[in-house]
């Protein structure tokens, strides 16, 4: 359990989610919708500040920083993820990264398969169990084409992004609430097995899983 003020930062979706805690609460959290994932490095900085405000914190009051590593937009997760690298940094906290997948899975007591729009007819997918001691992983986080998509056998809950209900039609598969708070899900996750989660600052990278569509073109 992490006593001292907590940062959660989730930049991997078009919506922007930042959250403090404490003590193993919630205190403040606010969720911004925005056009476009570029747009969060813009308005993550703003909205970390006006947070530790509501709060009456300053940013060097705290004690640890927890990010989403992905996948998602990869704009997004840089901004997050290099933004949680540089403030744990400067102020030499530990940085408690998490994935997609295992925040999803953080609510879950038995195993959990997940599938996450990718676009084009592919899925984000991985097949965990949140133990004690961490993510246990059947099936770690991969790229599938969905019209080859094989459901996990009867007992295994299956979900999946709202956007795929098409693919799933006639067969188990729960959507993931667009209300759902990653947040909750990290102080869940922290509390339940902290060392599991927790690196120096070093250590955080993006969870890409496929390479970005456009690259830049090396230099001759």
């Amino acid at each position: 359990m992490v006593n001292g003020p907590v940062l959660h930062l989730d930049t991997t979706t078009a919506q922007l989610h930042v959250g403090l805690s404490q003590a193993g609460e919630i205190l403040f959290e606010d969720c911004l919708p925005c056009e476009s994932h570029r747009y969060h490095s813009a308005m993550l900085v703003p909205a970390i500040q006006e947070l530790l405000a509501s709060a009456g914190l300053t940013v060097n009051d705290l004690t640890a920083l927890a990010v989403n590593q992905g996948p998602g937009s990869f704009t997004g997760i840089r901004t997050g993820v290099i933004t949680a690298r540089t403030m744990a940094q400067f102020l030499q906290v530990p940085v408690y990264q998490f994935n997609t997948f295992e925040l999803l899975a953080a609510g879950h007591d038995s195993p959990v398969a997940v599938y996450l729009d990718a676009l084009r007819g592919r899925a984000y997918h991985a097949h965990l169990h949140i133990q004690s001691s961490g993510t246990a992983y059947q099936q770690p986080p991969t790229l599938v084409q969905l019209d080859t998509a094989t459901l996990p056998e009867a007992g295994t809950q299956c979900l999946i992004s709202p956007t795929l209900t098409e693919y799933f039609l006639g067969r188990t598969a729960q959507p993931v609430s667009e209300g759902w708070r990653p947040q909750a899900a990290m102080l869940r996750l922290m509390s339940r097995a902290a060392a599991a989660y927790e690196q120096e600052w070093s250590a955080v990278r993006p969870l890409y899983i496929q390479e970005p569509s456009i690259t830049l073109k090396k230099k001759s």
